[in-house]
C-alpha cells in the first residue's frame, strides 16, 4: 500500500533534518543542517520562524522548560528564542573533521546524539547520551555517518543507522542506565533503495525509515521485517521522519535539495505530511534537572 503525502512548509532547506513535535504549542521544529538554521512552524501553517545559529545544527529537541537544545558542530547547547547561545551543555571535542547529525531523546529525558565524519568516508564518529546527570556518555563507536534512532514502545529494544551500512541495527536497551548491548542486524538494504537516514517508531513497534537517494518512507514490521506500508516523494533525498499533530496520528518529513537539480525536483528541501492511519511515538523533551 502506498499513502499519499500532502506539503506541510514551503520552507526550502539545503538540508532539512530532525523533526521534532511540540505537542505543547502544537508546533514542529526541524533543522537545516547546512543553511544553519532552527526552523518551526505550526500545525495550522502558521507562525513560521528560522532562527540562524552559528554553526551546523544536526538536530533539535526542547527542555521540560522550553528551551531549545541542539547538537551544533560537536556541542550540545542550549539557545534562546532568537537563536543566540545561551550554554554549552557538553563538547565531545572531536574536532572540526566531524559534527553532530541526528538525536533525539529517550523517554527519561536522555539526549542521544551522534557525530559523523563530514566527508562520510572513515568510521570516526560517535553515538552519546548526555543529560545533567550523567554528563556525556560515549555509547558506541567506529560510526561513519550517525543516522536514526528510535526505541521499541517497551523500551526493551534500540535501533539505530549507520547510514553507508545501508542496515538498520537492534540493541538491548536499559531504559535506567542507558546502557546498549548485543548489537545486531535487523534489517539490510538495497543499493536501489537508497541510504537509510532518519527514522521514528510508531505505538505498534514498527520502523518508519527515510531514504536519503531513495525518494521513499518504508514502514517496517519488527516482527516479520515486511515492508508494510511505502511512501512515495517527488524528491530523491527524504531525510528524516517525526509523529505529531493533535492525536499524533500525522508523520511529518523532512528532505533535502542539496545536490539536486531543482529544475528535476522543484519541491527538494521542503517538509511534507502524511496521514498513515496509526498513531507513533512522541518527540520525548530533554531533562535539564
Amino acid at each position: 500500500m502506498s499513502l499519499q503525502f500532502d506539503l506541510f512548509s514551503d520552507y526550502s532547506c539545503e538540508l532539512g533534518e530532525g523533526p521534532f513535535w511540540d505537542s505543547k504549542k502544537s508546533r514542529l521544529h526541524w533543522v537545516d543542517i547546512i543553511g544553519e538554521k532552527i526552523i518551526s512552524q505550526n500545525l495550522d501553517g502558521s507562525n513560521i520562524h528560522a532562527l540562524e545559529v552559528d554553526g551546523n545544527p544536526g538536530c533539535v529537541v526542547l527542555s521540560d522548560d522550553g528551551t531549545m537544545v541542539a547538537g551544533v558542530d560537536n556541542q550540545i547547547s542550549s539557545f534562546d528564542g532568537g537563536g543566540n547561545l545561551l550554554k554549552v551543555l557538553a563538547d565531545t571535542k572531536e574536532g572540526s573533521g566531524l559534527r553532530f547529525n541526528d538525536g533525539k531523546c529517550d523517554p527519561t529525558g536522555r539526549f542521544w546524539v551522534g557525530s559523523m565524519d563530514r566527508k562520510e568516508k572513515n568510521k570516526l564518529g560517535s553515538l552519546y547520551s548526555w543529560n545533567s546527570v550523567e554528563g556525556l556518555v560515549n555509547r558506541e563507536q567506529g560510526v561513519t555517518v550517525s543516522n536514526g534512532m528510535g526505541w521499541s514502545p517497551d523500551n526493551s529494544l534500540f535501533y539505530y543507522i549507520d547510514s553507508p551500512t545501508r542496515e538498520v541495527s537492534v540493541y538491548d536497551f536499559d531504559l535506567s542506565t542507558g546502557s546498549i548491548n548485543n548489537k545486531r542486524r535487523f534489517i539490510s538494504f538495497t543499493e536501489e533503495d537508497g541510504f537509510p537516514d532518519g527514522m521514528t517508531i510508531d505505538n505498534d513497534g514498527r520502523l518508519w525509515i527515510a531514504f536519503w537517494g531513495g525518494s521513499k518512507i518504508m514502514c517496517v514490521n519488527p516482527d516479520s521485517k515486511a515492508i508494510e506500508e511505502l511512501v512515495s516523494f517527488p524528491v530523491s533525498k527524504i531525510t528524516s521522519c517525526a509523529f505529531g499533530g493533535e492525536k499524533m496520528d500525522r508523520l511529518f518529513i523532512t528532505s533535502a535539495k542539496v545536490q539536486v537539480n531543482e529544475e528535476d525536483e522543484p519541491m527538494a528541501g521542503k517538509t511534507f505530511v502524511v496521514s498513515p492511519g496509526v498513531k507513533g511515538q512522541p518527540s520525548f523533551n530533554l531533562k535539564l534537572i
